[in-house]
């Protein structure tokens, strides 16, 4: 039977510490949004939390969520959301490849994809979006107008 020395053990266990709070660090806490929404980081969080549970390979090597998309006076295109593409720099290919582009909403964390005008959902999102709606005071019906803007119908 292998055995790993005792000094090996501490080490081990201090690096899943590191870990550990390197990836609470990374994650929305509800209770740090302003009642006047999210930040952009936090819009980005929370399309993290959304894409977990799409079929999109979120781990592999060369992915990555661009989430300075601005129009031409530094505004984000869809006033009340931030805007996201997912894409992939493929190595091999020598070329970056898109696969969405997603708009969160500030005041309540809904996600839409807008090319398709599909709204993520999911029992972890809906969670979040509760906790951000109670923060801010917003509800997905009252922003039914803002939506409009981002031409998809429900």
């Amino acid at each position: 039977m292998l055995t790993k020395p005792a000094g090996s053990w501490g080490l081990w266990l201090c690096l899943a510490a590191v870990a550990l709070s390197a990836c609470a660090a990374g994650t929305l806490q509800p209770a740090q949004v302003n009642p006047a929404g999210l930040t952009r980081e936090q819009a980005q969080a929370v399309l993290q939390v959304a894409l977990k549970h799409q079929d999109y390979p979120m781990g592999k090597p060369g992915v990555f969520i661009d989430g300075d998309l601005q129009d031409e006076s530094g505004q984000p295109p869809h006033p009340g959301y931030f805007d996201f593409s997912l894409g992939y720099n493929d190595p091999k290919a020598g070329a970056t490849e898109y696969w969405g582009l997603f708009s969160v909403s500030l005041a309540t964390g809904d996600v839409w994809e807008i090319n398709r005008c599909q709204r993520l959902d999911g029992a972890e999102l809906r969670a979040l979006q509760g906790q951000i709606m109670a923060r801010t005071g917003k509800t997905l019906a009252a922003e039914q107008p803002q939506r409009q803007g981002l031409g998809c119908e429900e």
